[in-house]
């Protein structure tokens, strides 16, 4: 295991990490071949390995959980993955979820929790992926992880991320439960905005566009930029406190080399993991 090239962040008992290329390289040759990666929520004919799409997608999925199982010390029904679809729906884990023999990947592209001694996973090669945790305050935490790419974002999942965090604050309020509102938001990596070129139908969708444009003279877009903007809109009216961070150092776009991305042709995806350590 190449543990030392997967960047943490922790605030007390919470621990975010993500693994990218040093770190998987050596799963590659045990995924399913000539599946096509970003095609996973679509049920196509099988691939050379004889695999369907989604056996196989499911099959890499059990190898990742795997790794990530012995990586953190942790059984393989705590690692939860999702059926990503650059949708906007986002759910909530908690232990009615821990089913040891059959583990259900629930169709979304954001997770959050407040259960121990859980991992949230979702996989990325270019989208942004966002993490969340609330303060160290409080004897409860809170956390989640969310898939942003374009679709996503406008579509509307930051903000059912931020209602879903609203929501779950205010229950443990009510619940006498100890949760700091101070919500701590940060990037995991994405696709450098100098190099993510979309079309202008795409760009349409955004009020923040790169004033650069490609070398064929096409839009540049920058996720997180974007991303921050509806965060700001979303917190005015939000009942817990959002900030945000960048202790992954996810914006220098000289790291983005270190990670898989669909548009360079790599086949495998960075795992952004969040968790509830049960003791620091």
């Amino acid at each position: 295991m190449q543990t030392q090239q997967s960047p943490v962040h922790t605030s007390g008992t919470v621990e975010a990490r993500v693994f990218g290329i040093q770190s998987l390289r050596h799963l590659e040759q045990r995924f399913p071949s000539g599946t096509p990666e970003d095609s996973e929520h679509r049920n196509l004919k099988p691939d050379a390995s004889g695999h369907g799409i989604q056996d196989a997608a499911i099959a890499r999925k059990r190898i990742e959980r795997e790794f990530l199982a012995e990586e953190l010390s942790l059984p393989s029904e705590r690692i939860f993955f999702l059926k990503q679809i650059h949708g906007a729906d986002v759910i909530r884990i908690t232990e009615q979820d821990f089913i040891a023999d059959s583990l259900p990947i629930a169709v979304a592209d954001g997770m959050l929790t407040q259960e121990k001694g859980v991992a949230l996973v979702i996989r990325t090669a270019d989208c942004l992926p966002l993490f969340f945790h609330s303060g160290a305050e409080g004897a409860e935490r809170l956390i989640g992880v969310v898939h942003c790419g374009w679709r996503g974002l406008s579509r509307g999942i930051i903000g059912r991320a931020m209602d879903l965090i609203t929501f779950m604050v205010e229950q443990s309020r009510r619940e006498k439960k100890d949760v700091d509102p101070n919500i701590t938001i940060f990037p995991g990596p994405y696709i450098c905005p100098s190099t993510y070129e979309v079309g202008l139908e795409v760009a349409a969708r955004f009020p923040i566009v790169e004033e650069k444009r490609s070398a064929r003279g096409r839009p540049l877009l920058d996720l997180y930029k974007n991303a921050a903007l509806q965060i700001e809109r979303a917190s005015s009216s939000a009942k817990a406190d959002f900030h945000l961070e960048d202790p992954l150092s996810a914006l220098d776009e000289s790291l983005f080399r270190n990670y898989y991305s669909h548009r360079r042709g790599d086949r495998s995806r960075n795992l952004n993991v969040i968790r509830i350590k049960e003791s620091e």
